[in-house]
C-alpha cells in the first residue's frame, strides 16, 4: 500500500566463506536444499564478477538472487506511519510510566501528561516491554541481544547488494546513509555502555573485506540496537495470562521487520474476535509461568 521506490531493492544477497569451516557451510547448504530454498553456489571468481570491490579473502559463496534489501528503513517506517494516519490512526508521543488493571475490562495507561483508560491495549514495546509486563504481574524473562552497527558515508557504491561473511559473522549493506556494517551479538541488557572493541572489530572486518575503504578512513556513526529476546527464541503473541483484555506482541529477536506486520495482523484479528486459523498456544506468555 506504500510506494517503496528507491527505498527497497531486489538484487539478492551473497554469503561468502573460507574453507576453514567447510563442514558447517555444507550443512547449511544441505538444510536449505532440503527446505526447497533456491540458492546458487558461486566460486570466488563468480562472486568477484558480481562484486568486484571485494577483496579475495574468501574461497566461495552462495547467492539468493531473489532477496530484497532496504536502502532506508527509517524512510519505509515513515511511509507506513503516514499511511496509518491517513487511514484514521491516532498517535500520541508520551512517556508511559505505568500500566495498571483498574477493572475487569479496563486498563489504565499512565503517562507523563495524564492517565488514559482503555477496554483493550496492546503492549508492543520490543526490548522495553518487560518494564510494563512486570507491572501487570508477569515475570516474562525478556532480555536483549545487542547488535552493533557502523556506517561508512558515501561508500555505498562499493557494493551492489548485501554481502555476509559467514566465517566472521558480519554483513555489509549498501544504503542511503552509506555502507552499513553490522554484526556481533551480546546479551547486554538495556543499560550497559556500548562496547568499543565490538565496534572496532566491525570496522577492521569491513576494511579487510572491501577494497575501497582506506585503512585510515573513519566511519560516520556507531550504535547498537536492542533485539528483544526470549529463552526459547519464540515471540510473545496473544493475551496476558492475567488479563484477557491486554495483548502482547514482542520478542521477535532478529526478525522484527520480517514478523512485525504478520504479528500485527494476528493481534488485530484477536482483538476483533476473529478466527486466525493458527495455533498460537506456543506463543502465549503463560509458557513462562
Amino acid at each position: 500500500e506504500i510506494d517503496t521506490t528507491n527505498l527497497v531493492e531486489r538484487k539478492g544477497i551473497i554469503y561468502v566463506w573460507t574453507n576453514k569451516n567447510l563442514k558447517s557451510r555444507k550443512m547449511e547448504i544441505k538444510i536449505r536444499n532440503d527446505l526447497g530454498i533456491k540458492q546458487r553456489l558461486l566460486s570466488r571468481e563468480e562472486v568477484l564478477e558480481l562484486e568486484p570491490n571485494l577483496n579475495p579473502v574468501f574461497d566461495a559463496g552462495v547467492i539468493y538472487d531473489y532477496a530484497y534489501h532496504a536502502r532506508d528503513p527509517k524512510g519505509i517506517t515513515k511511509k507506513l506511519f503516514e499511511l496509518y494516519l491517513k487511514l484514521g490512526g491516532k498517535f500520541k508521543k508520551e512517556e508511559v510510566t505505568n500500566v495498571e488493571q483498574t477493572r475487569f475490562n479496563q486498563t489504565q495507561v499512565k503517562t507523563n501528561s495524564g492517565n488514559f483508560n482503555f477496554e483493550k491495549i496492546v503492549l508492543a514495546c520490543g526490548a522495553f516491554s518487560k518494564k510494563l509486563t512486570d507491572q501487570l504481574g508477569e515475570k516474562i524473562p525478556l532480555d536483549t541481544e545487542r547488535g552493533y552497527h557502523v556506517h561508512f558515508k558515501n561508500r555505498e557504491n562499493l557494493l551492489s547488494r548485501p554481502v555476509v561473511w559467514s566465517d566472521r559473522g558480519f554483513g555489509i549493506t549498501p544504503m542511503e546513509q552509506g555502507l552499513r556494517v553490522v554484526g556481533t551479538v551480546e546479551f547486554g541488557g538495556l543499560n550497559n555502555p556500548l562496547s568499543k572493541s565490538r565496534v572496532k572489530n566491525l570496522i577492521l572486518n569491513a576494511k579487510d573485506m572491501i577494497d575501497g575503504i582506506p585503512q585510515d578512513e573513519d566511519h560516520e556513526d556507531e550504535w547498537l540496537g536492542f533485539r528483544p529476546t526470549l529463552p526459547d527464541f519464540l515471540p510473545v503473541i496473544g493475551p496476558s495470562k492475567n488479563y484477557s483484555n491486554v495483548y502482547y506482541s514482542f520478542g521477535h529477536h532478529h526478525l522484527g521487520w520480517t514478523l512485525g506486520a504478520i504479528s500485527g495482523k494476528i493481534i488485530s484479528k484477536m482483538i476483533a474476535e476473529e478466527k486466525t486459523n493458527l495455533d498460537l498456544e506456543p506463543y502465549r506468555s503463560i509458557r513462562f509461568s
